[in-house]
């Protein structure tokens, strides 16, 4: 017989392997959390709830950073610290528990000098916000934003 004659059953044998693993892969419950995590590339490819946002004015300046008494904490210039925050994942949530006069202003990103000025706010506490009155939750940006807190 001949060596290819060989090869092809090698390779199908090594199919045959790569499907069993996959199925395997597929059936554990690492799959569906990495499905679920807003920082996942796998996620956004097959459908997650959570969607990106870019949330600020095109060509945005500076964003500054709000403590909960309304006082400008810190100010973002670099466009990696910009980009950081105003390039989230979103995602549904529950507005149960929740009122409307909670929303605290947490962020104003700036747009070109005489530019509009965009508005984020957010309930202390939690990874709920609001963009022009549309909520939404954002791990993503709570964890930024944590961050940015640390001196």
């Amino acid at each position: 017989m001949k060596s290819t004659f060989y090869l092809k059953i090698g390779m199908m044998v090594l199919a045959l392997v790569g499907v069993f693993y996959g199925m395997k892969a597929l059936d554990g419950g690492a799959l569906e959390d990495k499905a679920s995590d807003p920082q996942s590339a796998l996620g956004l490819l097959i459908g997650s709830d959570y969607r990106p946002l870019n949330w600020c004015p095109e060509k945005t300046q500076k964003v500054e950073l709000f403590d909960p008494a309304g006082a400008v904490t810190k100010t973002l210039e670099k466009p990696e610290d910009i980009s950081s925050v105003c390039e989230i994942m979103m995602g549904a949530f529950s507005m149960e528990g929740i009122e409307e006069s909670s929303f605290k202003k947490s962020l104003a990103a700036h747009g070109p000098s005489g530019g509009p000025i965009v508005i984020l706010e957010q309930v202390p506490g939690k990874p709920v916000f609001r963009v022009k009155g549309m909520p939404f939750s954002s791990p993503m940006l709570s964890k930024a934003l944590d961050r940015l807190a640390v001196p």
